[in-house]
């Protein structure tokens, strides 16, 4: 997330953080860079988010720029315009962590027609929204899942490709993209 900020050209001004559940990875980002609006968007407002936002409260995090949104991706189709426009030059970065089976895919690309930066962090994939319904793979789990986000990595230009500590997630590959120019 950091190298992403680092790299891109324009100020990140907005995080969505699509299919966010618990909400932690956008009160990290809100806690981190109270700079920039971060909003968790998420079919179902879950306890563990207000309990988790009271206690970085009281820890004396200001999270004044975390807003929860009950919604999908819809919520903020409607509102791209809004959202990635700033008086300030601002930047929006779209946030896909765990984001099941199609989420991962309308999330990229929702980000690229928006000329969003955008970071997956895939979960749920299926083979046959990336292969050759022929393909036959006789490969473990581990290298069927690598396969498939080298398949999206490969489809969506993703700018780096990289993994976090499995102690963390099991499901450690990280794709990201600082946006493309929506007349490209």
């Amino acid at each position: 997330f950091e190298q992403l900020l680092r790299k891109s050209k324009k100020r990140v001004s907005n995080v969505h953080d699509v299919g966010c559940g618990h909400g932690m990875v956008g009160m990290l980002c809100a806690a981190a860079y109270p700079h920039i609006t971060v909003q968790s968007i998420d079919r179902i407002p879950r306890e563990s988010f207000q309990a988790q936002r009271r206690a970085f409260v009281e820890s004396r995090s200001d999270m004044d720029n975390l807003h929860f949104v009950r919604g999908d991706l819809s919520v903020l189709e409607k509102n791209a315009d809004d959202s990635s426009s700033s008086s300030s030059g601002g930047h929006s970065l779209l946030l896909c962590v765990h984001g099941c089976k199609s989420l991962t895919h309308e999330s990229i690309e929702l980000a690229e027609a928006n000329a969003w930066a955008w970071l997956s962090l895939p979960c749920c994939l299926q083979a046959e929204h990336h292969l050759n319904p022929r393909t036959n793979l006789k490969v473990d789990d581990d290298m069927r899942f690598a396969m498939l986000c080298g398949a999206i990595a490969a489809k969506y230009n993703a700018g780096t490709v990289s993994s976090i500590d499995r102690r963390i997630t099991g499901r450690g590959i990280v794709l990201t993209s600082l946006g493309r120019s929506a007349e490209q």
